[in-house]
């Protein structure tokens, strides 16, 4: 099923906490001078149109991104960076996503796999690339592939260059998803056991179970490969039960959306905890809205 198209969602609540996690672990990355290789899964079109119809009919990103940015003040060197980042695309009416993030941080030796099934997300990523790359002399060496994620990076890895970090953030439209990303986690780390693994996953009411199946298995895979290095970030923006997720004309008040997300990051550098989460909790009491 292919259905989900990102364009509706940039610069929502999920994306501030996946983003945020994402540019710590690439700033702590990029401290050694070592090359290593960025695998993202799910790439979609890695860039969006602020002013596509699609974004401006959910307004997500205003009571995401926007309000945000407005909002919140810290001295985080990674959320400063992050915010930076992002308000670099918007001067220019975009909004980046994962990929985007990635190609921006990493440097001219390491190297980027980005993969997307949509056929028409992949024809984007593909364009969108070819034009960064075009403009930025410097950019990492990036590969652009037309297939299933989780396939993709059980196939490519270990990469040439030993370090490296994954995000992995399916759609996660179908309740096998949630399997598929932790067997692709476990099988990674069989072969790659000190590849830094990101996770974003969604808080919804009625795949709670799915979820916190999701996270045990996680935290199984980091025990067994990991010497049980992980941890796991959430970020929510309303009460489970509220079910309001956008200004969506069609939205069905009834429907369990999403209220929050996660990030599960196996083998994180050893100061992302004491450097994200404190922030995360402040960001979330910004955030939260009561229906």
């Amino acid at each position: 099923m292919l259905s989900y198209i990102h364009a509706y969602h940039a610069g929502n609540h999920a994306d501030i906490l996946k983003h945020f996690v994402l540019t710590s672990v690439i700033n702590y990355m990029n401290k050694k001078d070592k090359p290593y290789t960025f695998f993202d899964t799910h790439s979609a079109s890695g860039v969006y149109n602020i002013e596509d119809e699609r974004a401006l009919k959910t307004g997500e990103m205003e009571e995401g991104f926007l309000k945000l940015s407005k909002n919140y003040i810290t001295q985080n060197p990674d959320y400063n960076c992050y915010l930076n980042t992002v308000q670099s695309f918007l001067s220019e009416n975009k909004y980046p996503g994962s990929p985007f993030i990635e190609l921006s941080l990493l440097r001219k030796t390491d190297n980027a796999v980005f993969s997307d099934l949509h056929p028409q997300e992949f024809e984007n990523l593909k364009s969108n690339v070819k034009d960064f790359v075009k403009n930025h002399p410097d950019a990492a060496k990036v590969q652009v592939h037309h297939r299933n994620g989780f396939e993709m990076l059980k196939s490519l890895t270990p990469p040439q260059t030993k370090r490296g970090a994954v995000l992995i953030d399916p759609s996660y439209e179908e309740t096998e998803d949630y399997l598929d990303v932790s067997d692709t986690v476990d099988a990674v780390l069989h072969k790659w056991a000190g590849a830094v693994i990101m996770v974003w996953y969604p808080l919804l009411s009625h795949r709670s179970e799915e979820i916190e199946l999701l996270v045990e298995r996680l935290e199984a895979s980091a025990q067994r490969f990991a010497m049980g290095k992980c941890v796991d970030f959430r970020l929510q923006v309303q009460d489970e039960n509220a079910h309001v997720e956008s200004k969506l004309e069609d939205t069905d008040s009834t429907k369990p959306r999403l209220y929050g997300s996660g990030v599960f990051v196996i083998n994180p550098p050893f100061t992302l905890e004491e450097t994200v989460k404190p922030e995360i909790e402040k960001i979330e009491k910004l955030l939260y809205r009561e229906n």
